[in-house]
């Protein structure tokens, strides 16, 4: 399925905000099961501890009953791997093998409740009184030194499933958005194509209307009416067939005689302005720009349109030509305020003046694809609308 503008513009979204949602949500999924396997993890270790922890316990009590003579000894080559240290009532060291750092409960801050398990400075420990006075043992404790790595496996674990999950739930996504976007997109295609027959067909049946308009104009003055009425049709015509059938031009840009295109434009539109009483004086110097012919004529017609429809009568339209196109007209000076948004489609200058809604939008569009800038001032009680070519020119 063959996306178009908008479509892809929805898709993206839908995408961002469904994807955006999602990954927040799986990070938080995620970041919740880090801190039950962590825990899990770290309960593991102190299991282990303490297992071993009781089994010493139950050596030194053993050794006791049994009066084994050099006991710590005995426990030292029998437990080899394992760093304990032995404390009595006072907290004295009554035997110390592989440990190092802390010895005494001022390093564990007092603890008062028993077993305890910590981390401290690196490494894990396990404090027990499981030996019960036996040997005069009244507390044990036990080191292990924490794994440089010990949590790398589930770092990796969770990204990996993570990612997985995030593209796996991407591609759903997306392949739903398509699904859910095709019946829009059918219809706007069906639109689209009828749109453009529309306009095809419309072709004939205007330009006959408005060549009879001309002839009974020339024989009737009273006529003129049904001259203009026709001409705005044909403008507004072509305006839609522009915007409809863009995606089916394929000419190149050509060097364009621009005196003689604005020429035969304002010639186009002299009928409009004698019948709206305005004067339309033009000053042409000769220009030359590499543009589709198509594009320039839309340009320069929708500037004269808009600069007669917002003219009132005994008004004057001027438009020169000299490196730069300026059409001015007299009339009220537009709203400041306005000036930004008057390149929007469907904007007007105010709800009592005449138009079709179109607005500069096509002007716009046109100059951003050529690199031009359309610019609009008021002077002399003129509102001025100019296109730079020259500043394109020597870009």
């Amino acid at each position: 399925m063959r996306l178009g503008t908008y479509e892809k513009q929805s898709l993206r979204r839908f995408l961002a905000l469904y994807l955006g949602s999602s990954f927040a949500l799986m990070a938080i999924i995620a970041l919740l099961f880090f801190v039950h396997e962590k825990n899990a993890l770290l309960n593991n270790i102190q299991i282990q501890m303490q297992l071993q922890a009781n089994h010493l316990a139950q050596d030194i009590v053993l050794d006791h009953m049994e009066s084994t003579p050099n006991p710590f000894k005995r426990l030292a080559r029998k437990y080899s791997n394992l760093a304990f240290v032995l404390l009595d009532a006072q907290n004295k060291i009554l035997y110390r093998h592989n440990l190092l750092g802390g010895t005494s409960f001022v390093f564990f801050g007092n603890p008062k409740n028993l077993p305890l398990f910590l981390q401290k400075d690196g490494d894990f420990y396990l404090v027990d009184n499981k030996a019960f006075g036996h040997l005069g043992v009244a507390t044990i404790i036990l080191q292990q030194p924490k794994p440089a790595n010990l949590f790398v496996p589930l770092y990796r674990c969770i990204l990996l499933v993570l990612l997985g999950v995030f593209i796996c739930v991407g591609l759903m996504a997306y392949c739903l958005t398509k699904l859910f976007l095709k019946p829009i997109s059918d219809e706007v295609k069906r639109l689209d194509s009828f749109s453009k027959d529309i306009a095809h067909e419309l072709n004939t049946p205007i330009a006959t209307l408005l060549m009879s308009a001309k002839e009974l104009a020339r024989h009737n003055s009273k006529a003129l009416g049904i001259l203009v009425s026709a001409r705005r049709i044909f403008y507004l015509h072509n305006q839609l067939s522009y915007l409809f059938m863009q995606d089916l031009r394929h000419e190149q840009p050509g060097l364009l005689d621009l005196q003689n295109l604005v020429a035969q434009q304002v010639s186009a539109f002299c009928d409009m302005a004698d019948f709206y009483q305005i004067q339309l004086i033009q000053h042409l110097q000769p220009t030359i720009f590499k543009a589709l012919e198509e594009d320039m004529i839309t340009l320069v017609s929708n500037l004269l349109m808009n600069a007669i429809k917002y003219t009132p009568p005994k008004g004057c339209v001027r438009v020169n030509l000299d490196g730069a196109l300026s059409v001015s007209n007299t009339g009220p000076l537009l709203n400041p305020a306005l000036v930004t948004h008057l390149s929007a489609r469907y904007v007007r200058g105010t709800r009592t003046q005449k138009g079709y809604g179109i607005g500069l939008d096509l002007v716009k569009n046109i100059c951003t694809r050529y690199g031009l800038e359309l610019e609009i001032s008021t002077r002399e009680k003129c509102n001025v609308f100019k296109i730079n070519f020259s500043a394109s020119l020597h870009a």
